[in-house]
């Protein structure tokens, strides 16, 4: 019980009291009455208690019932066994067929995963807002973060659309060249049960124009089994329609890279616990698939 509870009871008892001070009924009588008193207190600040409970309980089931976030895997990509900490523990220099997916995983990387890194760090703090569900029907997830020692604002709203969800990030912010004012970063659909979706980004250094940049597809089918893909739609690039398709099954990881103006595809694939893996692509190795051992040295199966 609260202070203010106790506090209450014995101000609710001490006038009880103080009504019958200059009465002349009984002692038992006067008990009675102020038992009912004390009674009557407790059955209407249970009531009382009860409805804040349901009040506070109300807010809970709201957010219970706010559209589920989309998975932050369907937007990342782990490159990670080409590069970093990861290339340390070799005792000797890689051999020529783990350095030459290491090269082309390194391109990928910087024109890919690093273009978008701030919009999937930015979403990734959506996990830690409240959404609020607006007049609508829709959800929005309002939160400040910060990437590489920049504020943004974002605003992530979420609605049901059909057999879908749809989802709109729009932020504020003064980290690029050109500011940024409630812009629309990349928008999405994703399926009911969030096994699958797809996002759209739009070019940040144009933020008077709604410049794509490209579109990832992607699929969650189970525990430890998803495939991302994305297409480069920007017309402005010398790499639009170069798709790149990255999927992971178990402890296995694979890269497929289409290069259109090349019309070539290049494989990669590589264990994500050993680091053992292959690469087959035209020019290299007469075409044929060739692989490295856990040491990054080049072997023949």
């Amino acid at each position: 019980m609260t202070n203010y509870a106790s506090c209450f009871i014995i101000i609710y008892v001490n006038g009880a009291i103080s009504e019958h001070a200059g009465t002349t009924i009984n002692k038992e009588e006067k008990m009675a009455r102020i038992a009912k008193r004390v009674l009557i207190w407790f059955l209407i600040s249970g009531l009382v208690f009860s409805g804040l409970i349901g009040c506070i309980g109300d807010d809970e089931d709201d957010e219970d019932q706010a559209l589920p976030l989309p998975p932050e895997d369907s937007m990342t990509m782990d490159f990670s066994a080409f590069g970093g900490g990861k290339m340390a523990p070799s005792a000797q220099l890689p051999g020529a067929n783990f350095s030459n997916a290491a090269v082309r995983v390194l391109v990928l990387d910087v024109a890919v995963i690093v273009a978008l890194a701030p919009s999937v760090a930015v979403f990734k703090g959506a996990s830690t807002a409240v959404p609020v569900e607006q007049d609508d029907g829709s959800w929005i997830w309002s939160y400040d973060t910060i990437f590489l020692g920049s504020d943004f604002e974002a605003d992530l709203t979420g609605s049901l659309e059909g057999p879908k969800t749809a989802w709109s990030m729009k932020v504020t912010s003064d980290a690029f060249a050109e500011p940024l004012e409630d812009f629309e970063w990349y928008t999405g659909e994703v399926a009911l049960n969030n096994d699958s979706g797809s996002w759209r980004f739009f070019d940040y250094k144009t933020p008077d124009e709604a410049n794509e940049l490209g579109v990832i597809e992607w699929s969650i089918q189970s525990e430890g089994k998803n495939e991302i893909t994305f297409t480069r739609t920007d017309t402005r690039s010398p790499d639009v329609d170069d798709i790149l398709t990255y999927s992971v099954e178990g402890t296995t990881a694979a890269i497929s890279f289409y290069d259109a103006s090349e019309g070539i595809t290049a494989e990669i694939t590589w264990d994500l616990v050993t680091i053992e893996g292959s690469i087959q692509v035209p020019g290299y190795n007469n075409g044929e698939r060739a692989f490295w051992d856990a040491d990054k040295q080049d072997v023949v199966p």
